[in-house]
């Protein structure tokens, strides 16, 4: 096969509504394969098991298409101002329609071209983060843009609001040329970091990570990391906002598949901490955000209000202690006692808990209100 035409692939990007496009070896260096596997050896993977169930085909995308040689790896530059909801903040990617349907709707319209090209259904394969691949090695490779210390990808005109997917081919391309720019002595995003999550430069502990604690891990956050969440309902966006990158004239997006989606107009923090189900299955669809699952974004709630201090909140609060979800059990325990209320309500909980890791997390709390 002849090589595939760089510029009309790259014309197909920008009028798919792609922000960069780039075109890489299917391959991951050997350093990032090494990286990966100390990572999930070390554990820093946390309770996302399918990244050690998926590692051989992480390391190799041939696993996830055989016979592919080029990776076509897109951008979207999801930048917007930050925009509360009652006070709590959530990741700006989140914030509108699920970023992967609009990703998926965008990668459609490559499809005709790849046939034009003499590309079969076979010969080409999809992704958008939720695949297993390694996302921002290839999109590294590609040139999309420089690794940061952060872990993401920066591009240094359009900045660091990326989000990544990419087309696998079986097809030979010329590879693009990375554009300049690197993080040099800069550490903000490592300074800026809560938790201490960024261990060191390009290194994440996502047992550590706001974003992971609000989204990936299910039951109880971490006593030590309650407080440190501050108003992060879901995601955390700090390492990104503290980047000199991000105040670049490129770092915004018009994107309307990215404006605000209605719920994030319509709730606030109480009536999320009270959604039931029905709820959620009605106002929450379509949205990132469901990724948390409605126990976990409940569990956030309560964490952001006893955060903020909202006194308000005390009889949502003290109702919770008795979910079924031991997440939101701690989580309305840890805000009943920072904001020094319902003790009567957290003395009864404390008795009732069977769980003796529970009950100590509870009497902690309970200790907390008295003082």
């Amino acid at each position: 096969m002849t090589k595939l035409p760089t510029s009309l692939l790259r014309e197909t990007a920008l009028e798919a509504g792609f922000d960069l496009m780039g075109l890489g070896p299917a391959r991951v260096p050997l350093q990032a394969r090494q990286s990966l596997e100390k990572w999930i050896e070390n554990g820093s993977h946390g309770e996302m098991a399918w990244l050690q169930r998926n590692r051989q085909v992480l390391v190799d995308p041939r696993l996830f298409l055989p016979g592919a040689q080029t990776v076509l790896s897109l951008a979207l530059n999801y930048g917007r101002p930050r925009e509360p909801l009652d006070g709590a903040q959530i990741a700006r990617y989140a914030q509108g329609r699920d970023y992967h349907r609009s990703f998926k709707a965008k990668m459609k319209k490559f499809l005709p071209l790849l046939h034009k090209l003499g590309l079969k259904r076979e010969e080409y394969r999809a992704g958008v983060d939720a695949v297993p691949l390694l996302e921002r090695s290839l999109a590294e490779g590609a040139g999309i843009g420089f690794r940061a210390k952060s872990t993401g990808i920066i591009h240094p005109y359009v900045g660091p609001w990326l989000l990544l997917g990419e087309l696998l081919l079986r097809g030979e391309a010329e590879p693009s040329i990375p554009p300049p720019g690197s993080c040099g002595t800069c550490t903000a995003c490592l300074d800026a970091c809560p938790t201490g999550a960024l261990t060191q430069p390009g290194v994440l502990d996502a047992r550590l990570c706001i974003s992971y604690t609000t989204i990936e891990l299910r039951g109880p956050i971490p006593p030590s990391l309650r407080e440190a969440q501050g108003n992060w309902l879901f995601g955390c966006d700090i390492c990104i906002e503290v980047c000199p990158y991000s105040s670049r004239q490129g770092a915004r997006t018009d994107d309307p598949d990215l404006h605000t989606h209605p719920a994030l107009e319509t709730y606030d923090l109480l009536m999320i901490l009270a959604c039931d189900e029905e709820q959620w299955n009605r106002d929450w669809t379509g949205t990132a955000i469901r990724r948390a699952r409605r126990e976990g974004l409940r569990r956030n709630a309560a964490i952001v209000l006893g955060n903020l201090g909202r006194e308000d909140a005390a009889p949502l609060l003290e109702r919770a202690l008795q979910d079924a979800d031991a997440g939101l059990r701690t989580a309305a325990a840890y805000a009943l006692g920072k904001i020094g209320m319902g003790r009567k309500a957290l003395e009864k909980a404390t008795q009732k808990e069977e769980d003796p890791h529970l009950r100590a997390d509870l009497l902690a709390s309970l200790e907390a209100s008295i003082h």
